[in-house]
């Protein structure tokens, strides 16, 4: 199976943390709002900062990117533009 990627503005990108890794914003399609979409750095599922995934563990920002919601592990190669 290969790999699937996401291509990234280097201006969206965003610095890793302790538990999160691959960090970059996304607008929001209704508001002003960015919201961080990254990966567990050791579960490896990915995540979104909105109210969707933080209440449901699943988003539309995953959604459109085709990441998994729902905690499940998921790689991608992520590359910075």
């Amino acid at each position: 199976m290969q790999v699937p990627t996401i291509y990234v503005p280097k201006e969206m990108a965003l610095p890793d943390l302790d538990q999160w890794q691959f960090r970059f914003n996304v607008q929001s399609e209704t508001s002003n709002r960015l919201y961080t979409i990254s990966q567990h750095k050791t579960k490896k599922h990915w995540g979104c900062s909105c109210p969707g995934w933080r209440i449901h563990r699943t988003c539309k920002h995953l959604q459109a990117l085709n990441i998994p919601g729902h905690e499940k592990p998921y790689e991608v190669n992520l590359i910075k533009q």
